[in-house]
């Protein structure tokens, strides 16, 4: 069992026990990676400079060195290179920015996944999470944060990629796959002898319904290939530590400009040294003050991928919430 701290507000009690935490499980470093999500231009519910402030002044205060860190999408835009990422960042009032797409190698049984070595030539890296849904993992959490964020864009694609539907045996065309697809890809044709894919961002849910085993992802399900790549970013840090905040909770990631509006309320701030406790303390905390909303709006459940990060080793989903 894990123990993962929970606060209604990022009050003096929760402030003194983070010091605490950082400064037990960050002895003997001096340079700080803080991953994190400076939200796409024009996404107002992401991170702001405001919000992390007073994390930032506990590392200074135990004389620790940081930097702020995201890597580089790869459909273009202000964050798909590390110049212009950077510069937004900068311009939204975020300071001690790196950006940089130089990776290490990390071999998983489904892909090489490239990490990026922002976070693999520090001391530690502190993994903070603005949680959120997510139309492929159906909650955006600590493992989302890295599975993506913390690989190249090529990983990030490999893994979209790898969860994109193969058709095989005798469909009935009963359109089970087509009403559980989460970003409406797909339709029947009367034509075709398999549902017709129109869009698709990999998240395998088809697969996941189809009642007659039909559909199969490409490589693996969208849940393992982002769990396995958060454990081969996992498996190069130093030392770690994870703090996932529950504000602003929108339907969609911070990738977007519009993230589909909030979905949940605010339920405050967690901590703990395990991603995959943190993750699962995060659902719970959600679904407990707000019900099942990353199902109603993602159609995924989105403990599929915590599950398979704690197979991979990533952590332990069995954790002591500790409220202060």
């Amino acid at each position: 069992m894990v123990d993962v701290y929970h606060s209604r507000s990022m009050d003096g009690a929760f402030l003194e026990r983070l010091k605490g935490e950082l400064k037990d499980n960050f002895k003997g470093c001096k340079k700080i990676a803080i991953k994190m999500h400076f939200g796409e231009p024009g996404n107002n519910t992401a991170f702001t400079p405001k919000d992390v402030a007073p994390i930032l002044e506990i590392l200074e205060s135990l004389g620790m060195e940081y930097y702020l860190y995201d890597s580089s999408v790869n459909y273009g835009g202000e964050r798909g290179s590390p110049e212009t990422h950077k510069s937004y960042a900068s311009s939204k009032g975020f300071t001690h920015v790196e950006t940089g797409d130089e990776y290490v190698d990390v071999k998983g049984k489904h892909f090489t996944y490239h990490v990026c070595k922002k976070l693999t030539d520090v001391d530690a890296v502190l993994v903070l999470t603005h949680v959120k849904g997510h139309e492929c993992s159906g909650f955006g959490g600590a493992i989302k944060n890295l599975g993506m964020g913390a690989l190249t864009g090529q990983s990030k694609g490999d893994i979209h990629t790898g969860g994109k539907p193969v058709f095989d045996g005798d469909c009935t065309k009963c359109g089970t796959c087509v009403a559980g697809c989460p970003i409406h890809g797909m339709k029947l044709v009367d034509t075709e002898k398999y549902p017709v894919v129109m869009n698709c961002y990999g998240c395998s849910n088809c697969a996941y319904v189809c009642p007659f085993n039909v559909i199969k992802p490409k490589v693996a399900s969208f849940d393992i290939l982002l769990s396995e790549g958060a454990n081969a970013a996992q498996s190069r840090f130093k030392k770690r530590y994870y703090i996932s905040v529950i504000k602003n909770v929108t339907a969609h990631c911070d990738c977007y400009a519009d993230a589909g509006g909030i979905i949940a309320k605010d339920s405050g701030i967690l901590m703990s040294p395990d991603g995959v406790a943190i993750d699962q303390a995060t659902y719970d905390v959600v679904v407990k003050d707000s019900g099942d909303v990353f199902l109603k709006q993602n159609f995924k459940k989105g403990t599929e991928h915590i599950l398979e990060a704690e197979k991979f080793g990533m952590g332990t989903r069995k954790y002591v919430l500790k409220e202060l």
